[in-house]
């Protein structure tokens, strides 16, 4: 049986080791871990940063997903951007990422945000039929920019 719940302060390892998964399947080097705990703890200490939906199953953690709120005109204020989203490997295709996708947009909308936004990985093409299933409508190329290290 599967949960899917808000991440409290108690899930902050949890969340930071799928994090990390994520960031290594897709080639990059996730940040230290207490720089991405510090950033776990912004979503956890209730203020208006955003949150993480946690899947578990049998008590263990199986998947999560971080999201930030943000303003613009465009959106009509509020609106949320999916930061990160994994599943286990083994429990892709079970559901229950559909379930913890869900329940994000499900609370991303009881705290006033109509829009919801994600980026998907180059070649990302099963992530992109993922999303579509959930609704999702592509609408261009998600560009990045950073300052010298």
């Amino acid at each position: 049986m599967t949960n899917v719940k808000i991440a409290a302060e108690a899930d902050r390892d949890a969340v930071v080791e799928l994090v990390g998964r994520l960031l290594t399947e897709l080639g990059g080097t996730p940040p230290p871990a207490d720089v991405m705990s510090l950033v776990f703890g912004r979503f956890a200490d209730g203020t208006e940063a955003g949150f993480v939906a946690l899947g578990e199953s049998e008590g263990r953690a199986i998947a999560v997903c971080t999201v930030s709120f943000l303003q613009a005109m465009r959106t009509r204020g509020r609106y949320a951007i999916i930061q990160e989203m994994f599943v286990e490997p083994e429990w892709r295709s079970t559901g229950i990422g559909m379930e913890v996708l869900r329940f994000t947009l499900d609370h991303a909308v009881a705290n006033g945000c109509h829009t919801v936004e994600l980026g998907t990985p180059y070649h990302g093409e099963r992530q992109v039929q993922f999303y579509r299933r959930a609704g999702f409508a592509e609408v261009g190329a998600r560009l990045r920019w950073r300052a010298d290290s």
